[in-house]
């Protein structure tokens, strides 16, 4: 498994859109032309639960260093139903199964009492 996210959220990531770390960009490859792509996570700890992402890049940015990419799609609804706020934690993980299949997953976690827990 490989950790793509590990964040404390801030307040545009709870009212707008998630600040994609750029250096995690090569675990959601955009197609060559494109600006963003679509992928699918799993809720940490609840296998039912799926949730659609899109995963986007500044276009006059495509080929540039600094491309700012974001987050969104249902990141919104995953927000308000996990009643995330600035300061709740996200993590966003892959695992790669043999045949290269890429199977992603979230969770949240709050800070209590100075340790992080799950948020279900």
């Amino acid at each position: 498994m490989v950790e793509l996210i590990n964040k404390v959220l801030s307040q545009t990531d709870v009212e707008c859109r998630l600040s994609f770390p750029t250096a995690s960009l090569w675990a959601i490859p955009i197609p060559q032309g494109q600006n963003a792509v679509e992928f699918q996570a799993t809720s940490a700890g609840n296998n039912q639960e799926n949730w659609n992402f899109r995963l986007s890049v500044r276009s006059s940015n495509i080929d540039d260093k600094y491309k700012k990419p974001e987050l969104t799609g249902d990141w919104l609804r995953f927000v308000r139903e996990k009643s995330l706020r600035k300061g709740n934690k996200i993590i966003l993980t892959m695992e790669v199964e043999a045949n290269g299949v890429r199977h992603y997953n979230i969770g949240a976690q709050m800070k209590l009492m100075g340790s992080w827990i799950p948020i279900p």
